[in-house]
């Protein structure tokens, strides 16, 4: 009986296509996620979200380094869409470098591609247009995506960060809803306030480099030193900076931005040029839509914590695109019995260090209810009561059964009744 009222959990598709780059020269690969709808509903069209970090297949690959757990966007947005925190849209991961993933594209049209003529995949190194004319025009016509910007969004992870970011400055009529999870974002005008003198500010070391890895975008053919004016152009801040009031007012207006970052820097983070770039985001009229900048106080700059950026941040791209969501019938049931339900889980306090469970009682009886890791593993029991039927809610402070606080990560509230055993998923952040 129960079985019966539980939809099906229904999933996307992904793959990996080639297509040929009239700008670039050469044949480019993307990965592509297609909603559950997508299918479905041959009439429907979607918006598209595009993914940046270096290769294609970064955002969609569980184990791309050790701490991602088998998990990838694509598992992430079916399981949001069945929930039905997300509507349906397309994610794109366009190949935004090298094949062998030595030279990065960035998103920038390059001084020099012929210093690296000996990677496929780079040709002509025009990468901000191969983006804005052949990705996006062979995805509208290929797939049925929306071709408005308000049904574009970006987002991405480190250096992808920073080109989700640049190229929503650079072309401010691409994107309505732009994201990044610790962006390697450029300071403005290649100053890095960190380590000023007497109003002497050192260049950004990470952008005006003493090696090669960034020569062919920013390093004349014949010359070792980079091109400082040609890295400026590709500078979010020193775009935004050269901007008329009318043009930051229409950025205001039909852009929202959600920039998180790691709490390191150095090795471990990009927290200082987020800050930076945030700070001034401000003084120009330009707010960050995210709920914090810091994702939380243990986040490091590894793939785990993109995906929890994404957690949030997904559910407020579909917001601004417009994704439709799933009808009722569609969604999938697994917060629910017919003796109890999952409501809801949220973090209750300002500083995001607990977790509220809301529930409703339908038939009462005992209920046990437990945290538990990704994994499955048991963290703490919260209550093992007995409950009348009505609303309740408990309070999870974020803390195992022997008082130690957790790290930030992806939880489950397990309830355990008479009539069964569900789960709801949720992100801690502290």
């Amino acid at each position: 009986m129960i079985q019966e009222l539980l939809p099906r959990k229904i999933t996307g598709s992904v793959s990996r296509e080639t297509f040929d780059s009239p700008i670039l020269g050469v044949k480019k690969n993307y990965q592509i996620y297609l909603p559950p709808g997508y299918y479905r509903s041959p009439q429907k069209h979607f918006p598209v979200l595009y993914l940046f970090r270096g290769h294609e297949k970064e955002w969609f690959d569980p184990y791309q380094d050790h701490s991602r757990g088998g998990v990838a966007i694509q598992h992430l947005a079916d399981e949001l869409i069945n929930a039905g925190e997300i509507g349906e849209m397309i994610i794109v991961g366009p190949g935004m470098m090298s094949d062998d993933g030595e030279v990065y594209g960035l998103g920038v049209n390059f001084l020099n591609p012929a210093q690296a003529k000996q990677h496929s995949g780079i040709g002509s190194g025009r990468f901000e247009d191969y983006f804005v004319t052949d990705v996006i025009g062979h995805i509208e016509r290929e797939y049925r995506a929306i071709p408005k910007q308000q049904a574009r969004g970006a987002d991405g992870f480190s250096l992808g960060g920073y080109t989700a970011v640049m190229l929503a400055l650079k072309h401010p009529g691409l994107f309505s809803s732009v994201g990044s999870y610790d962006g390697s974002h450029m300071f403005l005008h290649l100053n890095d306030p960190r380590y000023s003198l007497n109003s002497y500010h050192d260049l950004d070391t990470l952008w005006v480099r003493n090696d090669k890895m960034f020569a062919p975008a920013f390093c004349n053919p014949g010359r070792k030193k980079y091109n400082i004016e040609h890295l400026r152009r590709y500078s979010s801040l020193d775009i935004l900076e050269g901007l008329t009031a009318a043009q930051k007012k229409r950025i205001r207006q039909k852009i929202n931005f959600y920039i998180k970052t790691a709490a390191f820097d150095g090795f471990q983070g990009n927290r200082d040029r987020g800050v930076h770039l945030v700070t001034l985001f401000q003084l120009f009229g330009i707010p960050n839509h995210a709920s914090a900048l810091v994702l939380s106080s243990d986040a490091h700059h590894t793939w785990k914590f993109a995906d929890l950026h994404m957690r949030e941040t997904l559910i407020r791209h579909a917001e601004t695109m417009g994704a439709e969501k799933l009808t009722i019938h569609e969604k999938k049931g697994e917060s629910f019995l017919t003796n109890i339900e999952i409501i809801s889980t949220r973090h209750s306090d300002p500083f995001r260090h607990t977790v509220q469970v809301k529930y409703r009682i339908y038939e009462e009886g005992p209920v046990k209810i437990n945290i538990l890791n990704l994994t499955g593993e048991q963290v703490v029991t919260l209550q093992q009561a007995h409950h009348p039927c009505g609303h309740h809610q408990i309070i999870w402070q974020g803390q195992n059964g022997q008082g130690h606080w957790v790290p930030s990560g992806v939880y489950f509230a397990e309830f355990v009744t008479l009539g069964g055993t569900i789960r709801k998923k949720f992100v801690f952040l502290r």
